[in-house]
């Protein structure tokens, strides 16, 4: 329900739709009553993939990339894609900023987005912050957790609900006990959920709240 008309016009009229996920991209379409050809492009999708997306782009194609959820690429594998069509050779041209390399346009296409939604709610940003994204897994997580605790800014993160407590006992370990989180839960979905607090509460509440689906953490130290 969140998406903009401009949205739905540019994937009516578009030759085919790249996507993250065919399954949730066809139930976009099937709840807007477009019908498209779909591509998946996620994160393990070969490079031949891009390769193929993008000469069809320099045939004159003209394409939709739709993510799961939220803006595409922002902490997306439509990052990628847009990696290969900027390089080698990108000049920034026109009043409208229009990104060309050869005779491709990347066009921005407004909607939701996880960061300035949950941050319009959060009270706890001002003017700046510091976007993560997903923190590193495993190789890198303690040196990131390391140059995140010199920051003075709020931090916001995105996490899925597998690791959750295990990153807030991390931000209480290395942020200290009186960090402030806020958190937002499936946000513009059926089970949206938000709440906050000191760390510590917010890690003995857990038990109070389905631990389901993607959340967007806010921190502030």
């Amino acid at each position: 329900d969140d998406i903009t008309k401009r949205a739905i016009d540019i994937i009516s009229s578009v030759d085919f739709v790249a996507c993250e996920d065919t399954r949730v991209a066809g139930g976009l379409l099937h709840h807007l009553g477009i019908k498209k050809e779909l591509i998946s492009l996620h994160q393990h999708s070969s490079d031949e993939k891009i390769d193929y997306i993008i000469r069809e782009l320099r045939r004159g194609k003209n394409i939709a990339y739709v993510s799961d959820s939220g803006t595409p690429g922002i902490s997306d594998p439509g990052q990628a894609l847009i990696v290969q069509i900027r390089n080698p050779n990108v000049e920034i041209r026109n009043k409208r900023n229009q990104i060309q390399n050869s005779n491709i346009q990347i066009i921005p296409i407004p909607g939701a987005s996880a960061v300035t939604a949950a941050i319009s709610i959060s009270g706890m940003v001002d003017k700046e912050f510091y976007f993560v994204g997903f923190l590193p897994k495993k190789k890198g997580r303690e040196t990131k957790f390391k140059e995140l605790a010199v920051l003075k800014a709020p931090i916001v993160v995105y996490e899925s609900a597998q690791r959750l407590e295990k990153t807030l006992n991390d931000i209480k370990s290395h942020f200290g006990a009186g960090s402030e989180v806020f958190l937002a839960r499936e946000m513009t979905k059926k089970f949206e959920e938000y709440w906050g607090g000191d760390i510590s509460e917010i890690i003995s509440d857990l038990k109070n709240h389905k631990i389901k689906g993607e959340f967007v953490l806010i921190v502030k130290k």
